[in-house]
């Protein structure tokens, strides 16, 4: 169907009003008016388990363990491609961020990214031992992927919560 310039134009400022309306709704126009300042963002990306979190962060110094895990499957991302990050609490070791991640790796060069790796929603710390042996709490469900995603998001693992984390503290804030 052909539109008419008359047709776009009304249509094309329709849009630009209800554009405008939602940024004076949600307060948009106020926020894109403020200074940066020293502001600083917790940035909290949850992806449902769609991340391959082990080609995304990956052992540059020890490449060899990860090449042989995912070898078989070709999924082993190349050495060489490899953009490499130094943590400060690491001493000597060396990771390599996914080579897509370029704005992640700038990011860290500038001191302005961190990466928490290895973490979960454990009521305390275990082993495999003590797990086996039942001698350490555990989270309710664990190894029940809907219920370990509800306790990422709530920040309680050993009962439920209807509130998520962030909720809690934009509440007390």
């Amino acid at each position: 169907m052909a539109f008419t310039r008359r047709q776009f134009l009304c249509r094309s400022f329709g849009a630009f009003g209800a554009a405008a309306l939602a940024f004076e709704r949600f307060g948009l126009f106020n926020a894109l008016a403020q200074s940066a300042g020293d502001y600083k963002a917790l940035v909290c990306i949850f992806l449902f388990g769609g991340n391959d979190a082990g080609n995304m962060v990956i052992p540059y110094t020890d490449y060899a363990t990860y090449s042989a895990a995912r070898q078989a499957a070709q999924l082993a991302i190349p050495q060489t491609s490899l953009l490499q990050i130094s943590p400060p609490s690491i001493a000597g070791s060396v990771f390599g961020l996914h080579p897509s991640l370029t704005g992640l790796h700038e990011l860290w060069g500038m001191g302005k990214l961190g990466v928490v790796c290895n973490v979960g929603p454990l009521v305390e710390p275990t082993n495999r031992t003590s797990y086996r042996n039942g001698t350490v709490r555990v989270p309710l469900n664990l190894f029940s992927h809907s219920d370990q995603q509800n306790q990422w998001q709530t920040s309680v693992s050993n009962g439920s919560s209807s509130a998520g984390w962030g909720g809690r503290i934009a509440d007390n804030t």
